[in-house]
């Protein structure tokens, strides 16, 4: 597909249904019992959902360029968000690990 022309709608629903879907199951997993693995389980669907909006949205899928870069620095930036929250949740103390 040439660069600048639209992509198809249903590519675009096939991403808004996986995101729902994706929605779905963190809500899922939340109301679920997980124990510690619930923060990197969370972390995981929404990493999923970020890869979604970055390929789709940002339109990165496609020959390397200035938007590679930037899709980048906004992945890195996500990871770094990721980090320091686990860092935080981790360093914490007086919490029970289990409920």
């Amino acid at each position: 597909m040439p660069a600048g022309e639209p992509q198809p709608a249903l590519v675009y629903v096939i991403a808004w249904l996986a995101l729902l879907a994706l929605l779905g199951l963190g809500i899922a997993s939340a109301l679920l019992p997980l124990g510690v693995t619930m923060p990197a389980i969370q972390f995981g669907i929404a990493a999923t959902q970020a890869a979604i909006v970055f390929i789709l949205f940002m339109r990165l899928k496609g020959r390397p360029s200035l938007k590679w870069i930037f899709g980048g620095a906004g992945f890195f930036w996500l990871l770094l968000l990721y980090g320091l929250s686990l860092t935080d949740y981790a360093t914490r103390t007086g919490f029970p690990t289990q409920p």
